[in-house]
């Protein structure tokens, strides 16, 4: 019903389900050797046979469905990405270290105090970097950073009036940011640009199972569809590093 409402139009326009089960049915034939069909399979399948199709007769409707095409591709490939990244950073006992880095160094930026270096036993004064490398991942600007940093204290406060402890689950935000500042500082220690290059110390290998282990238990994924999803990232973290040498 739902749908319904939404999309009026839904299946009375558009290509056929015939051509998408016929398309599947050809990357199925053509990647039979692979033992697993891909998404990227059958987009390129779906892609190359719509010049071919007798209903699309125009180089209109040919761009239209290319570029429906392209939002079906992009939203997997945020999919992919986003799940390889959590598969990184989905260790909490880090992600709860993290957090409590970062709110020990918030409290002590708003109460103008200096914190404590565990290491040299130091006061030293809050880390302003390290504050900013976690609030930006999240879009917090400059200009919104002593907002946040007192809201969030504010609520910690308002929490321990109460009994209650404050857990990073309960700040959709931060927990976001916290993942993603994680998955930053872990990628790195997988390397998984090495995993394109067939070049893997045991080390990295050992690693990079632990990550295809929580695609299959965490995510759905067959042991295939794990390897492709790894080295996809992969592939665009070596882009990535490739600019900006």
């Amino acid at each position: 019903k739902e749908l319904r409402k939404e999309a009026i139009r839904e299946g009375l326009e558009g290509i056929s389900p015939r051509y998408i089960q016929d398309k599947i049915s050809n990357a199925l034939v053509k990647n039979g050797h692979v033992g697993c069909l891909n998404p990227f399979m059958v987009f390129n399948e779906l892609e190359s046979g719509l010049k071919h199709h007798a209903l699309v007769n125009s180089p209109d409707q040919l761009d239209h469905y290319r570029e429906m095409l392209a939002v079906c591709r992009q939203e997997y490939e945020d999919t992919v990405k986003n799940d390889v990244q959590k598969a990184i950073s989905v260790d909490e006992s880090a992600i709860q270290t993290l957090c409590a880095n970062y709110v020990d160094n918030v409290k002590a930026y708003t109460q103008k105090e200096k914190i404590r270096n565990k290491y040299s036993n130091k006061l030293e004064e809050a880390d302003e970097r390290f504050m900013r490398a976690i609030e930006e991942k999240i879009d917090i600007p400059e200009s919104r950073k002593d907002d946040f940093r007192r809201e969030l204290m504010n609520y910690i406060g308002a929490l321990a009036i109460e009994g209650k402890q404050f857990d990073y689950k309960m700040n959709e935000r931060l927990h976001r940011a916290l993942e993603l500042k994680l998955f930053e500082d872990q990628r790195d220690t997988i390397k998984l640009t090495t995993i394109i290059s067939n070049v893997v110390d045991k080390q990295t290998q050992e690693k990079i199972e632990v990550v295809k282990s929580r695609l299959i238990k965490n995510f759905g994924y067959c042991d295939i569809c794990a390897t492709d999803a790894l080295n996809f990232v992969a592939s665009i973290f070596a882009k990535g590093d490739s600019i900006k040498s």
